[in-house]
């Protein structure tokens, strides 16, 4: 292709229209999910394959052009990140995006950088993204909500951009690329979760660029180490700062990609593998005996190494400990019961509070797996026992073989968060295993290559981006319903850190939006959360509102109806056992001397305890 086909654009603009009517779909099917309207789903659903197919097509036809194929990478993540915005285009709801919202609330109204977090304790440590929202905010004197789609919103083009050209250098074609692109969009994560308004959504981003630097770094010669290699070292540093300051686990996924890539290398220059594996070192500059050890990966592992060790040990060493110990502890629990058989494996698609996947969406969830799971042997076979690889591309293809592991993770309920967070890491590694076979699959034997044309790569491609997106989003959470907060009362009524007793949902939003703190745990051994089940109220209540100062009690009564979603509706230790609690329970508040009510909408209310807290037990 000649030089200004390179720089054609192609049919970018019409792919834009076609992404702009998807999502006038995707916005007519949340607005009927609001009024639990019939046509909620095909339309929800038409929207994402219109957005994902025909661009998916493209980029998978050789006749696109590698301006086309940026432009079409670019185009696809704006188009799937305006459909997180259409979820609520007016504000701010997952649980992650309420613990960000109150951490730049506390920046704007106290300067605090640092301040507890009583949604997500991580929060605390690492203010890089409401640093820069804070800061937008201010800058333009609007709402945080405007500056934080902004910020995550440039960070998705970035994200897209940096990947785009990682994956371009790193298999020497820009076609790999383009189908490492379209696949990486499908990892479960990808559409709501790593767009939404948290910190992992920007170190993602950071992360990318990173590794985009630290390939030119390993890559350059010693004529661009004497011109670039201070300005290179400069980012490199800057970036690791960024990260680090931002988000604990992508900082550690990128240490740990930076020195398995540079043990690779080593293990190539000491010959380790030679007798089994073919090395082609004139792929791997870095390679050459003639570097320095600090020539290649091992720098930006180095720094990495230093700036996380430095940052937990300074700054967010206990809130960071606090955090993962519990994650890690309780995935690791779960697998372990489900190893010794003492505890049975989660049900596969289940979502709680009655709903569950259709068969389709089901049949849909497994068959976006299977392909991904096929590739991953091809991938090893060619990366590791054929000529023409680099320690990279055999570490991206150990990358890939991670995911039956985060699959099995899933089988058990503490494990599946572990698993949907790996997602966004694993899936570089399977989007580059996927555009290195596809680019050379003339090489396939038996005549393959006639029948892997891009109409039926788009169509697996399309199912993988559908099954992808139903694997990691319940059927609950897929598209907005009609609920009632009284978080935005709070905001305007209550004074802020009022220490408040409610149910987890309306706990984040109260603590986001109302700007207040729940609390959780137990009171003298009491647990908080059984003030909502006693169907009395008794002495055991009245030490925990007196003991942990408690202002206000905030009163679901939907929960007399309705099973909690999760499992629990206050705290994974609460007697409920998945039912709902007993009407009895709820309605003792109205009637209880001491408590005064200052918000009802009929299915929330909030209580003033400050009569009731002075009473004795």
């Amino acid at each position: 292709m000649n030089r200004a086909g390179d720089r054609s654009f192609g049919a970018t603009g019409a792919f834009a229209l076609l992404v702009g009517g998807g999502l006038m779909l995707v916005a007519l099917g949340n607005n009927a999910a609001r009024e639990s309207a019939a046509s909620a789903q095909p339309l929800f659903w038409g929207g994402l394959v219109l957005i994902y197919a025909p661009i998916a097509w493209r980029m998978f036809s050789p006749q696109s052009s590698r301006a086309e194929c940026l432009a079409l990478s670019l185009l696809l993540g704006v188009g799937l990140f305006m459909v997180k915005i259409l979820y609520n285009p007016t504000g701010l709801i997952p649980h992650d995006e309420m613990a960000t919202l109150r951490q730049t609330w506390e920046l704007l109204h106290g300067g605090h950088y640092f301040s507890s977090n009583p949604v997500i304790q991580g929060y605390a440590g690492y203010p890089g993204l409401e640093a820069v929202t804070a800061a937008l905010t201010q800058i333009f004197g609007r709402s945080p909500y405007l500056a934080a789609m902004i910020v995550i919103g440039a960070a998705r083009l970035g994200l897209m951009l940096a990947l785009f050209l990682f994956l371009e250098r790193v298999g020497r074609s820009y076609r790999v690329a383009a189908v490492g692109a379209a696949i990486y969009v499908c990892n479960p994560s990808f559409l709501y979760f790593d767009s939404q308004f948290g910190y992992e959504s920007l170190a993602l981003t950071i992360g990318a660029a990173l590794l985009l630097v630290g390939l030119r770094w390993t890559m350059a010669g010693p004529s661009e180490r004497r011109g670039n290699g201070r300005g290179l070292i400069a980012a490199m540093a800057l970036l690791v700062a960024t990260m680090v300051a931002t988000h604990h686990l992508t900082s550690y996924a990128m240490f740990a990609f930076f020195a398995g890539w540079a043990l690779l290398i080593e293990m190539g220059r000491r010959s380790f593998l030679s007798s089994r594996i073919p090395i082609t070192r004139g792929n791997d500059p870095s390679s050459r005996t003639d570097f320095s050890w600090l020539r290649g990966p091992a720098l930006p592992a180095l720094f990495t190494a230093a700036a996380c060790a430095f940052w937990l040990a300074v700054v967010a060493g206990d809130v960071t400990s606090s955090e993962l110990t519990s994650v890690f502890t309780d995935a690791f629990s779960s697998i372990t019961h489900l190893i010794t058989g003492n505890s049975g494996s989660k049900a596969l698609f289940e979502a709680g509070n009655g709903q569950t996947n259709t068969i389709a969406a089901r049949i849909l969830g497994v068959a976006s797996i299977i392909p991904l799971l096929l590739i991953i042997p091809f991938g090893l076979y060619r990366t590791w026992l054929k000529q023409g690889s680099s320690a990279l591309w055999r570490l991206l293809a150990l990358v890939a073989l991670l995911y039956p592991a985060t699959l099995g993770l899933r089988l058990t309920q503490a494990g599946t968060e572990t698993s949907q967070r790996a997602s966004e890491f694993v899936f570089v590694g399977l989007g580059f295993v996927a555009g290195l076979l596809l680019v050379e699959r003339r090489n396939l034997r038996w005549g393959w290559h006639r029948f892997v044309t891009p109409p039926a790569l788009t169509a697996l491609a399309t199912i993988v981006f559908i099954g992808g997106f139903i694997v990691g989003e319940s059927p609950v959470t897929r598209q907005p319903g009609p609920y009632l907060v009284a978080a935005e009362f709070a905001a305007a009524h209550l004074p802020p850190h009022s220490r408040i007793l409610t149910d987890r949902v309306n706990a984040t939003l109260l603590a986001g939006i109302g700007h207040l703190d729940p609390v959780i745990g137990q009171v003298n051994g009491i647990p908080v959360s059984r003030v909502f089940f006693s169907r009395r109220y008794e002495n055991k209540d009245q030490e925990v509102i007196s003991e942990d100062a408690i202002d206000y009690i905030v009163v679901d009564r939907r929960f007399a109806d309705v099973p909690p979603v999760s499992g629990f509706y206050y705290e994974h230790d609460e007697p409920s056992g998945g039912k709902p609690v007993s009407r009895e329970a709820l309605q003792k508040f109205g009637n209880l001397d001491g408590l005064y009510r200052v918000y009802d909408d009929g299915s929330i209310a909030i209580y003033d305890t400050s009569a009731l807290r002075s009473l004795a037990p």
